[in-house]
């Protein structure tokens, strides 16, 4: 009987692992770039921008047109980010995208 109820108990626990990232916030949050940036090989120039990401989808938006769509996965951290930002690589490519409060981050893949 008590093996009977581990079972379920562990079943439980499995299936609510895997649902769980399915119920992940998604983010919608204006962020402003000073500069010239690039994200999924298009350049965006300075100014006040709609980022939004879900699971695995970044869509940027200007004045409430879609200026950039890229693929990406989220990624645990130890602490939280204390601002909205980006982490861009050598090649000025954007390749992490960090949300104050969250202690995950946003990698931007597909560029």
């Amino acid at each position: 009987m008590h093996s009977r109820i581990l079972k379920s108990l562990v079943s439980f626990v499995a299936v609510m692992a895997l649902i769980f990232p399915a119920f992940a916030k998604d983010i919608n949050k204006v962020i402003t770039l000073p500069d010239q940036t690039k994200i999924a090989g298009k350049t965006l120039k300075g100014g006040d921008y709609t980022v939004k990401v879900t699971e695995n989808k970044l869509t940027v938006e200007l004045n409430r047109k879609v200026v950039v769509e890229a693929a990406g996965h989220w990624e645990d951290r130890a602490n939280k980010s204390s601002e909205d930002g980006f982490e861009t690589g050598p090649d000025g490519q954007v390749n992490e995208i960090h949300f104050s409060g969250e202690k995950r981050i946003f990698i931007v893949s597909g560029q």
